[in-house]
This record gives C-alpha cells, sequence and structure tokens, in this order.
C-alpha cells in the first residue's frame, strides 16, 4: 500500500503484510546501499536519463522551498548524503538548467551531480495507479457511502519531539479524559464513530469503491455532470494495515495467481456480505483532503508533496531511500529511471518498490500486471569533498 502518501496496491502487495554506517563503503543495514559506476546500470542511456528528468525537476521544486534541515527519509548512507532538502540543493539548482528534450544533457546532468548506489539484494517491482471512480460532492441518490476527511479530534505525535531514544517513530490516536488511546478502527467509524468529528470530501456509489479508494491512497472522481475532481491522501486512524488479498487466500476465496485489484474488487462486489468483514479485519483507515490544480497525465501529488508522473514516480520504503531521490529500475523487462516522490507503507527496506502507472482503467491493468524481481540504484548527491575521485564513477 502506497501512501499515496503514505498510499496504491499492485497484486502481490495485496498479499503481503502494504550504529548506521559512515560514507566510504558499502552500507550493510536494511536496504543497504553500495557505490557503483554509471556503467554498472543495466540499460541505463540517454533515453532513460531525459525520460526521468522532468519528475526529478518536479521534485526539485519542492526540495529547493523547503528548509536545508528539512528530513526526507533514508536511512545509513542515503540519510548521511541524502536525507536533508539541504543535500540536494546544489544538484537541484543545477536541474533546473537542463533543457527538457535535451537527452545528452540530461545524462550529463545526472552523471555529474549524481552517484548511483546499488541497493543491496533483490528488490519486488510491483506498480500502483489512481484509479477513477463515479462520485458525487454531495450525498444523493446512487451515492450513499462518505469519503471521510481528516477529523479533528485525529492526533499525530513524533515520539522523538519527547524522547530521543524513539528516533523517527510516530503514533496516531484521539484523546480520551486526558488520555491518548488508538484511534477509532475501521468497523468503528464505518459505523458512525466520527460522523460528527469529520467532514465529507466526497460520496461514492458503495463501500467497495470507498475501500480501493483507501487502498490507492488517492483518487479521481468523476461527478454526476462529468467534472472531475482529484482527492489526495490526509492520513490514517494508525492501525496496523493488514493485506485483504492475503485474507482471501487463507479462506480459499481467490487463488494466490488470481490475485489482482481488478479480482479483488470484483469479487467483494459480488459478495457483499463477506465483503463487509473482509474489509473490516483491516483496521487501517485513510482520510483524505480535496486536491486543486493538478496537470493534466499526472496523479495527485505523492507523500513528496509532488503530482506523480506516469512510470517517473516511485513509492519506496521512505525510512531507507530519502524521498526526492532518483531510483533507477532494472529488471528483465523494465529499465526506468524513476524518482522516488510516494511512501509504499507495505516495502521494508529496498525489497520492493511500486512504479506509478497514471490515472483509469487501462493504468490499472498495467500496474497489476508489473510484479517482477530486479535491481534499483539510488543515486544521491555528490559530495563536494568527494568530486575530483568521483568523476571515475560518471563512466
Amino acid at each position: 500500500m502506497s501512501r499515496h502518501a503514505p498510499a496504491c496496491l499492485a497484486a502481490l502487495l495485496l498479499l503481503a503484510g502494504c550504529a548506521l554506517p559512515r560514507p566510504g563503503g558499502p552500507d550493510t543495514a536494511a536496504g543497504g546501499l553500495s557505490r557503483v559506476a554509471y556503467s554498472a546500470l543495466p540499460g541505463w542511456n540517454v533515453d532513460e536519463a531525459v525520460a526521468g528528468l522532468p519528475a526529478f525537476q518536479r521534485s526539485c521544486k519542492v526540495i529547493s522551498v523547503m528548509p536545508v534541515d528539512q528530513a526526507l527519509g533514508g536511512a545509513g548512507l542515503a540519510d548521511t548524503l541524502g536525507g536533508k532538502a539541504g543535500d540536494w540543493r546544489d544538484a537541484c539548482a543545477a536541474a533546473k538548467s537542463v533543457p527538457p528534450d535535451d537527452a545528452a544533457a540530461a545524462q550529463s546532468f545526472f552523471q555529474t551531480w549524481l552517484v548511483p548506489y546499488a541497493a543491496t539484494g533483490a528488490t519486488r517491482v510491483t506498480g500502483y495507479y489512481e484509479p477513477v471512480y463515479p462520485g458525487s460532492e454531495i450525498r444523493e441518490r446512487g451515492y450513499v457511502v462518505p469519503i471521510y476527511a481528516r477529523p479533528r479530534d485525529l492526533v499525530d505525535a513524533n515520539l522523538a519531539a519527547f524522547r530521543d531514544t524513539t528516533g523517527k517513530r510516530r503514533i496516531v490516536g484521539r484523546l480520551r479524559y486526558g488520555t491518548m488511546v488508538p484511534y477509532y478502527s475501521r468497523a468503528e467509524i464505518e459505523g458512525g464513530a466520527i460522523r460528527r468529528l469529520a467532514k465529507v470530501v466526497a460520496w461514492v456509489k458503495n463501500p467497495v469503491d470507498a475501500y480501493m479508494i483507501q487502498l490507492q491512497g488517492a483518487a479521481r472522481l468523476r461527478l454526476p455532470d462529468g467534472t472531475l475532481i482529484d482527492l489526495g491522501f490526509d492520513g490514517t486512524n494508525g492501525r496496523v494495515y493488514t493485506p485483504i488479498g492475503k485474507l482471501m487466500v487463507e479462506k480459499g476465496y481467490l487463488k494466490p495467481d488470481q490475485v489482482s485489484i481488478a479480482s479483488i474488487r470484483a469479487w467483494l462486489l459480488a459478495h457483499p456480505t463477506a465483503a463487509r468483514g473482509l474489509m473490516d479485519a483491516n483496521k487501517n483507515y485513510v482520510f483524505f483532503k480535496r486536491i486543486s490544480g493538478v496537470p493534466d497525465g499526472l496523479g495527485t501529488p505523492g507523500a513528496l508533496g509532488v503530482p506523480l508522473a506516469p512510470q517517473g514516480s516511485a513509492a519506496v520504503d521512505a525510512k531507507t531511500i530519502p524521498l526526492g531521490a532518483p531510483v533507477f529500475i532494472a529488471t528483465k523487462t523494465l529499465a526506468r529511471l524513476t524518482t522516488a516522490q510516494d511512501v509504499d507503507v507495505g516495502a521494508h527496506g529496498t525489497s520492493a518498490l511500486q512504479v506509478f502507472f497514471g490515472l483509469g482503467s487501462e493504468a490499472a491493468a498495467r500496474a497489476s500486471a508489473e510484479a517482477e524481481t530486479g535491481r534499483i540504484f539510488v543515486f544521491l548527491p555528490r559530495q563536494a569533498a568527494t568530486s575530483s575521485s568521483a568523476k571515475g564513477a560518471s563512466s
């Protein structure tokens, strides 16, 4: 499940459960990185460089206005070299002047300003997309299931602010008689627990559509008059995410090789009574906000706040890979430069990554079909202190 923010699911993610090293050598922690030359990247060429440049440039527009100490994520080497917004200032400044249609200039930019690091081990590469569902801004006949905004009593606490040893851990809950308790579960929310605590941002036709929108973490709704509106991720209830595909396989409703976004949706719609229990077993619940100004052809902003580009944006474990970092993907069928702009809450380290495939049914089909194992390479800023010795790595 990707963020979208943290939000979106491919078939396999529907089955999945959704002392730091210093620079100079391999990072052997989870998601470890080892520096390599560009020549070690299978399929790296000028075409991939120019195709991946626009997504990185859009990330730079957001990162460049962040405080220099703004954390972007990452662990170990990735955190040291690219974990703060300030680490990307020079590379982002240089990216502004690269023409969008100059393939040679794009390749030269990446090889001059960024250094590739190979992730340890294999990575499962899957896809996700932004669904388009019928919806309404008001409750009316045929549109009776609410999509909720973030409730006003939701409390999101960063424990690191209270105790340094907690690191980056966060908890979500609500206050009850002065004590923080877990937030309402999916079943409680759907039973009316937040009816007076949260606004409704839109209405959809059935609980399955609402559930699938939450799995994807974002959606585009087609209103009765044909108008399109965008919904973006605005937090969760903090409860543990339980993959519904895994439950369906365990109960014998689907076989492992049958699990996909389309097959799950079809089964849930055909079995509404059993569907309720299955969906409620996933206590995690996602809240949304209206998004405006999304450019044509792009998805609603991911965790970084950047509109997602089809095959140019990726969802990663941001505890391991910094948001905004370019990530080159190499599998048997795919050689693609993406940018980490979204969070995959089902990923752990660099063992999994999701590629965003766009909006609508065609994107859904491509996202469901993408499931293979390969390698990923994370691009991090070239450090000034090592620039002279690093020149050889750009070949």
